[in-house]
């Protein structure tokens, strides 16, 4: 979380922040207190009437940091931590009954402590998954909330779902596996598709189609995550800019890193990070040990002695060379600041700023021509996706497997098959096979007569929808 307080690109003088998020958690005896006269400043946050609690005395103003265990630890030993007091000298923080958040002013510096105190990058949350079946005259549709990395299973209306969905700390990447089944319009069996894809939070991805006249389909899943009371984790942090609020996560999908001008050839880089970028941090100045120091310049971010690490960022190929250049690292917000010339910085971003939840692989979409059943999957490179239509009647039942793997120039794609060839709502035949495909280029994979005396090309193609 400390991530948005430093992507939104605002870095002069004190800033107004909001958490949506239980008082309770960080100060369950605020109400102990009777509520503010007045609101304590000027904000967006705050509406007439509001009844706002003073929180500065009654939060506890520590946060565990990892202790040191010298320069050998035992890489298979739990880390050890203490309880560190954290100074608050921003300006006020109170709680705020009516719109559920803990609202915040002072400089940038305070405002990190607060969100460190607040664990702010503990929030729980759920993910809320939407499956859609857009058939030719209507849709149908369901959603269910499950927790990260379990199963869950809904029926309604006919749509039966599993979903297991997983959100890596610290992205807004989805790793989903899905199986959905519904029953045919023409009651012919019930189908089922099963496939898997990286989602990126909020964006509907299409796993599977079926082009066939009136009896045409498609599958469509999308995943958010959302804190208990249904608010979207995206629009649990809130900044107020220029008298309106907006919410932070807007600014850190840009991937826009916080640069500064110092000087002549003198930028200033700041590069949060989490407890993984932390832990390695900390090996590297263990390595090439230099003495802490202050960073007067830098007091609107810090007020802590950093950790020198100018030697340990040469060993990957940095250079401070001029004599007010340096690297130094805040262990009680895991936060590197940099300063050297922009090409240093350059150097730097690439080590320690990568866009949040990193770069979406999207599906690879196999595709073939209506006149051979219109088929469409989404798979990921490697593993196998289906299509099914399951009947007590051998002449109703379909079966459409794929796979790809996807070459390092993302052009070719090795594509294993076995499908069933429809025509009219009917199986014609089947085609099971491997071919090399070149990405969005139709090839013919098959051809023969067809129950009407004519030729029937087969035709797949494969892409990338997204790129």
């Amino acid at each position: 979380m400390i991530l948005l307080l430093v992507a939104a690109g605002v870095v002069h003088g004190s800033v107004t922040v909001g958490w949506k998020m239980p008082v309770e958690r960080v100060a369950p005896a605020y109400a102990e207190a009777a509520p503010l006269a007045k609101p304590p400043g000027e904000s967006a946050f705050f509406h007439p009437g509001d009844k706002l609690w003073d929180l500065s005395g009654v939060i506890r103003w520590e946060t565990p940091v990892e202790i040191d265990d010298g320069p050998e630890p035992d890489p298979f030993a739990e880390p050890r931590t203490k309880q560190t007091k954290l100074d608050w000298k921003g300006d006020w923080i109170v709680w705020n009954e009516r719109s559920g958040m803990i609202v915040a002013r002072g400089l940038w510096c305070d405002v990190i402590v607060a969100s460190k105190v607040l664990r702010c990058d503990e929030i729980g949350h759920v993910i809320r998954t939407r499956i859609e079946v857009k058939e030719s005259k209507e849709s149908r549709s369901l959603s269910l909330v499950s927790r990260n990395h379990e199963k869950a299973l809904m029926e309604t209306a006919g749509v039966q779902a599993e979903v297991d969905v997983a959100f890596s700390h610290g992205s807004d990447i989805a790793d989903a596996r899905v199986w959905v089944s519904w029953p045919s319009r023409d009651n012919r069996g019930a189908w089922e598709v099963i496939s898997s894809a990286w989602l990126r939070e909020g964006q509907s991805c299409r796993i599977a189609r079926h082009d066939a006249g009136e009896q045409s389909w498609e599958v469509v899943i999308s995943a958010v995550r959302e804190l208990r009371d249904g608010t979207p984790l995206r629009e649990f942090c809130w900044l107020e800019d220029s008298g309106a609020l907006k919410a932070w996560p807007d600014s850190i999908f840009e991937g826009k890193p916080l640069r500064k001008q110092l000087g002549k050839d003198r930028w200033l880089g700041v590069f949060p990070g989490d407890q993984t970028a932390r832990s390695s941090i900390l090996e590297l100045s263990r390595r090439h040990p230099q003495p802490d120091f202050n960073a007067p310049e830098l007091g609107e971010w810090t007020r802590s002695p950093l950790k020198g690490i100018s030697l340990a960022l040469r060993e990957q190929g940095m250079q401070f060379d001029d004599a007010s250049h340096y690297a130094g690292f805040d262990p009680s917000t895991n936060t590197t600041f940099v300063v050297t010339d922009q090409e240093n910085l350059d150097h730097a971003e690439g080590l320690f700023c990568s866009r949040k939840g990193g770069d979406l692989r999207p599906p690879i979409w196999i595709e073939t021509n209506p006149e051979s059943g219109g088929w469409g999957l989404a798979c990921r490179t490697g593993e196998v996706a289906e299509i099914r239509r399951s009947s007590s009647n051998p002449e109703d039942k379909l079966s459409v497997v794929c796979s790809a793997i996807q070459s390092v120039d993302d052009v070719a794609f090795d594509v294993s098959y076995a499908l069933d060839l429809v025509a009219d709502g009917s199986k014609i035949g089947r085609l099971e096979s491997a071919s090399t495909l070149t990405k969005d280029k139709p090839q013919v994979i098959g051809s023969g007569t067809g129950p009407d005396g004519k030729e029937v090309k087969v035709s797949m193609t494969v892409s990338l929808p997204g790129e």
